[in-house]
């Protein structure tokens, strides 16, 4: 997949037939089903299939204060696209010229001039232009004027619950990662490089990678909870993860942090990238009277956790 990180309206390098347009966080399975649509669409056409995407939620430059968490980065964003047969993804840094510019003239200009679409599809709720006057209603006219077709995709549901990125963080905030797995249509994650931390899990004979996750991407809600992990190429382990501020070390100084004992792999993983799929909740997190305590405890966790995951 051509990877074109664009700051304007010039034409990109490479450009498709047919878009799909949307911030895509999360590529849940609406979103996935949007795109697998262009897919389809560009595959009958004999044309390239693109997304047009934005580096960041549109909320960060709108209005920061009221910006919601994401649910990961660009780089995972893109990857997970291209697994779903994208040829071309156009990413255009979102700033205030392209918040404030008009619905029409993000058609002709963006869409027309720039992408050179022949065909967009979008989702039933998308909005674009100043203060998110276009609609998809809004769009089809516009996109005919300027001969482009444009296609709007029904809601996507699953157990009566609209896939939605703001229903994803709604699960993850109240540690039902389980339904955030079924509206994402795979188990969340979060990806960062280990840190060192002070040792204190290594010195109750369990150690644990501190993973130092990019700011702004959404955790669960502190806890405790069964998890994936995967560092590299290496296979995936079971592992057990705690978010929270570490009570029965008095350390909450330190703020939030996600610390992750990993069943069966080398516990020397520092400076490495680790990923982290959150697999189900195990219990709140706990101040324990001493970490003889704890380590007990961690060790009931993992049993739990080997259980739940079938390692």
């Amino acid at each position: 997949m051509h990877r074109c990180f664009v700051s304007s309206n010039q034409r990109p390098q490479y450009i498709a037939g047919v878009y799909a347009l949307g911030t895509f966080d999360g590529v849940h399975i609406g979103h996935s089903a949007l795109i697998e649509e262009a897919v389809r669409i560009a595959g009958e056409r004999g044309t390239a299939c693109g997304v047009y995407t934005f580096d960041v939620h549109p909320m960060q430059v709108v209005c920061p204060e009221r910006a919601p968490a994401t649910l990961m980065t660009i780089h995972d964003r893109l990857g997970l696209m291209e697994s779903c047969g994208v040829d071309v993804a156009i990413v255009r840094a979102f700033d205030v010229g392209l918040a404030r510019m008009a619905p029409e003239f993000f058609v002709t200009d963006v869409l027309r001039d720039s992408l050179d679409a022949e065909c967009v599809v979008v989702g039933f709720d998308y909005s674009f232009g100043h203060g998110g006057a276009g609609t998809p209603a809004r769009l089809e006219p516009l996109a005919r004027n300027a001969g482009i077709e444009a296609r709007v995709l029904p809601p996507v549901e699953i157990r009566g619950e609209l896939a939605s990125s703001t229903g994803i963080r709604a699960a993850l905030a109240c540690g039902d990662v389980g339904r955030a797995a079924r509206l994402l249509g795979r188990r969340h994650f979060v990806r960062g490089v280990v840190a060192r931390g002070r040792g204190v899990g290594r010195g109750i004979g369990i150690p644990t990678a501190n993973v130092s996750v990019p700011a702004g991407i959404a955790l669960p809600m502190p806890g405790v909870y069964a998890c994936v992990a995967r560092s590299g190429q290496s296979p995936e382990s079971p592992a057990v993860c705690n978010i929270g501020v570490r009570p029965t070390f008095d350390d909450q100084a330190r703020g939030v942090t996600l610390e992750v004992h990993i069943m069966d792999a080398s516990p020397d993983l520092y400076g490495t990238s680790l990923t982290v799929e959150f697999a189900a909740r195990l219990r709140d997190e706990l101040k324990f009277a001493d970490p003889a305590q704890l380590a007990e405890q961690i060790k009931e966790d993992m049993a739990a956790a080997r259980i739940l995951l079938s390692f």
